[in-house]
């Protein structure tokens, strides 16, 4: 593969997976780790090794697995029970394959809402709930941009 396209090749990738740090559809940390890889093996693991795939992908994988946790342990910091986590949950799958990115947000807000309002009657905690969804959220999110720009910075250290 030339220089020239696989330069272009990782750049795409790397501007594909930021871009799906932040939106829900796309997914970010695992694109940034195959840029990292298609340059590796592309160059026969030169100066991106085997090493510094598996450590990228490791990465990548405990960025994914955080940024799962925070939405519910956003819930359960702000006093959800786990009728309100579980809420949370199905409320974000369904407003995000009914609506996209924003239904994710808006889905697990009412998903908290609800589940918490079921269990206890209060729309107080209920609310708090839903809030302490989306704040989970946000920091999953900057999770996510710490973890991609990590990855990005080890790939350039490697090939500079």
């Amino acid at each position: 593969m030339g220089t020239t396209i696989l330069i272009i090749a990782v750049v795409f990738l790397f501007a594909l997976g930021l871009l799906g740090v932040v939106l829900p559809a796309i997914p970010g940390l695992p694109i940034l780790w195959l840029g990292v890889l298609v340059y590796g093996w592309a160059t026969g693991f030169q100066e991106v090794t085997v090493g510094v795939v598996v450590l990228t992908g490791i990465i990548a994988l405990v960025g994914i697995a955080l940024d799962f946790l925070a939405g519910v342990l956003g819930a359960k910091t702000f006093g959800a029970s786990w009728y309100g986590v579980l809420g949370a949950l199905l409320g974000g799958i369904f407003g995000f394959i009914a609506v996209s990115a924003f239904g994710l947000f808006i889905g697990s807000f009412v998903g908290a809402w609800l589940g918490e309002y079921l269990k206890y009657e209060r729309t107080s905690s209920a609310t708090k709930a839903g809030f302490g969804t989306i704040m989970g959220i946000v920091f999953g999110m900057v999770l996510k941009i710490i973890f991609a720009l990590v990855i990005i910075g080890i790939f350039v250290w490697k090939i500079i």
